[in-house]
């Protein structure tokens, strides 16, 4: 078997968990759901094209890109390159004993190294912190991840040059280079720079001519000077390493991980709550032959048959898991109920009752069942009273919207900081009550196709047009329509748009503000509140995702059913993308005839709307989150669009 040595990405991953290290290492045998994501996030978010640009800022030729070779011949080229006195490298090789780095960028002048970790990851320096607010001596958790990465790669950089050069003497000082939030894009088109490419089954990001236009002008990935704080990780000086590494300090850690991990040895550790979000375990999807790692490690800890995993378990639950994990109540059927406690849900569920209400109707326990059963209808709970109550403050006709954004590390145009949003799409539906019942129409879209035009006024603009005609109910799900406005206010305030003023009193009417305390007369009704507040389904488990609602919904509703199953979203419900000869049906039955396909699964593919590149196709798979529904795809579908004609 060819040589596998302990590399950034598996030190990463034991970090996570130790545990999870083993399965990391046998992707053949277990399921990873985590692969997917991280690639669709990567696309998002800019993280191939942020590696890149960081080389054009830093001026690395590309020749000195040392790119996926194997060990040997990466450390092999690394060694050639460093015979120069003065050079940059990107991903040069590094061995220490069983630790293999590729360090993102080496700048070498003599003896001293710049070791530069290059992460999409954004930062403030006007109000980020590398270290805990509450523990000064702890790093900070939502960096943690990204300086243990760096701290690795220099204690691995140190000892693999004293072995290499024993009679010189260098200096390694790590920088972790980021999008800069406090900074703004000097041109436009950084973004559209660097093209996503694939080679030799690798992905990355290729620079096209206009990359050489970012050389001398003010970066918006900057390398910050991470040095003495990987240096206190190294020797065991800060205060998180106990606890995040199981008692060890880093370097034993390190050694201990490496040598499991290069015998392909496993590393049980201890189960917790965090286990809910396991990626190695097995979706319905899933290649039947492969094996369910989160399965295994609760099996050796407890015991578990694969039956245990059949009964509702905590982690069915939205939220508070960590209370009753700690008292090993590790299904539903055991947490505790004081049958004396007096629910009132009369006005809608708060969270604890709703978590309550869900134990009881995925077990079917009684004694929980019997304090909700006024509500309970057949197999949903659906709170009529409130929910007719809410309705009831409902001014028709309502405007149903939906937002597609995107905020990337490298920005699309001038003037922009790294992962500002950009607004590009909306939808809006409306639903009038008319003499006899109610009409639905497709009445409103906005989407941005223009290469290189900055969208949000434009598109505040048309959302206003769209809204203005009547007083009506205003309805979104979830609070990211409300940021995504309040957001482009701001822009608008910064801007000398003619009419900023009035698009910014628009916004106001129609959102709310926390901090500013302000709620606009027309504040938009949140739906997703509508549904904690009175309505749940055993489908649906722990989410509120509008995702497992809509089937909830739909499996539940003989009417809506018998309704969508027929053509005519087109034609009776008038469409501003489908044709009223070529109306579509939006029920359809699975084989058996009994239970509704889930409606997103019937969007077509993304590859079939844009000519995307076929290998990126691919990536993103044929598969339910390769459709318009999936949030990730759409912002890669923008990207794209931005790049092409």
């Amino acid at each position: 078997m060819p040589e596998k040595l302990f590399t950034k990405s598996a030190f990463k991953q034991a970090l996570f968990c130790p545990a999870s290290l083993y399965y990391y290492r046998n992707p053949q045998l277990y399921a990873n759901q985590q692969l997917d994501d991280e690639f669709l996030e990567s696309l998002a978010e800019g993280g191939f094209q942020v590696g890149e640009a960081a080389k054009v800022y830093l001026e690395v030729p590309e020749e000195n890109t040392i790119g996926a070779l194997g060990y040997e011949e990466s450390l092999a080229a690394t060694r050639a390159l460093f015979a120069q006195d003065s050079v940059r490298v990107a991903e040069a090789a590094f061995r220490f004993g069983d630790c293999f780095i590729r360090a993102d960028i080496i700048v070498k002048e003599g003896h001293s190294i710049r070791l530069i970790e290059v992460k999409s990851h954004s930062w403030d320096p006007s109000s980020d912190s590398f270290w805990g607010k509450k523990d000064v001596s702890s790093v900070s958790g939502h960096i943690l991840p990204y300086v243990y990465d760096v701290a690795f790669q220099k204690w691995v950089v140190v000892n693999a040059l004293k072995e290499q050069y024993p009679e010189e003497e260098f200096t390694v000082h790590a920088y972790l280079a980021m999008a800069d939030k406090s900074r703004k894009a000097p041109i436009g088109g950084i973004n559209q720079m660097f093209k996503i490419v694939e080679k030799n089954g690798r992905k990355s990001a290729e620079r096209t001519a206009s990359a050489s236009s970012l050389v001398g002008t003010e970066p918006v990935v900057v390398p910050f000077d991470v040095n003495d704080i990987c240096d206190r990780i190294i020797i065991g000086a800060t205060g998180e390493q106990r606890q995040l590494l199981g008692g060890q300090t880093f370097v034993t850690f390190i050694r201990e991980m490496a040598q499991k991990y290069c015998a392909n040895e496993r590393v049980w550790a201890e189960i917790s709550s965090a286990c809910y979000n396991c990626p190695f375990t097995r979706s319905p999807g899933d290649d039947a032959h492969l094996l369910d790692g989160y399965h295994e490690c609760w099996k050796h800890a407890l015991g578990w048959k694969e039956e245990d995993f059949e009964r509702p378990l905590l982690s069915d639950l939205n939220g508070i898991k960590k209370t009753y994990f700690e008292k090993e109540q590790y299904h539903l059927e055991d947490i505790p109920v004081d049958i004396s406690t007096r629910i009132d849900d009369r006005e809608g569920l708060c969270h604890a009752d709703r978590n309550l209400l869900i134990a009881g109707m995925l077990t079917g326990r009684e004694e929980i069942l019997s304090l909700f059963k006024h509500n309970i209808h057949g197999e949903a709970y659906l709170n009529i009273d409130q929910l007719r109550t809410e309705m009831n403050s409902w001014v028709y006709p309502l405007h149903m919207i939906d937002f597609e954004t995107s905020a990337v590390a490298l920005p699309f145009y001038k003037g922009m900081h790294p992962y500002e949003s950009v607004a590009f799409q909306f939808s809006h539906h409306i639903i009038r009550k008319v003499e006899g019942g109610y009409t639905i129409e497709h009445a409103g879209q906005f989407i941005n196709v223009e290469k290189g035009r900055f969208p949000n006024f434009d598109f505040i603009r048309a959302l206003k047009a769209n809204l203005d005609k009547d007083g009506g109910s205003i309805f979104r799900y979830s609070a990211h329509e409300n940021t995504i406005l309040n957001h482009i206010s701001k822009q608008l305030a910064e801007s000398s748009e003619p009419d900023r003023e009035e698009l910014r009193s628009f916004i106001a009417s129609i959102t709310y503000d926390r901090k500013a305390k302000w709620i606009g007369p027309r504040n938009m009704t949140d739906l997703l509140e509508t549904v904690k507040r009175c309505y749940y389904h055993p489908y649906m488990k722990g989410s509120n995702s509008i995702k497992y609602v809509l089937p909830a919904v739909l499996n539940t509703s003989k009417f809506i059913q018998e309704k969508y199953s027929k053509p005519i979203y087109g034609s009776e419900i008038p469409s501003l993308n489908i044709p009223s000869s070529a109306p579509i049906s939006w029920i359809t039955f699975d084989v058996d005839g009994r239970s509704v396909l889930n409606p997103y699964k019937l969007l077509p593919p993304i590859a079939s709307y844009f000519n995307m590149d076929e290998s990126l196709a691919e990536s993103i798979g044929d598969s339910a989150d390769s459709t318009i529904s999936n949030g990730g795809a759409a912002l890669t579908a923008y990207s794209e669009l931005q790049f092409s004609d």
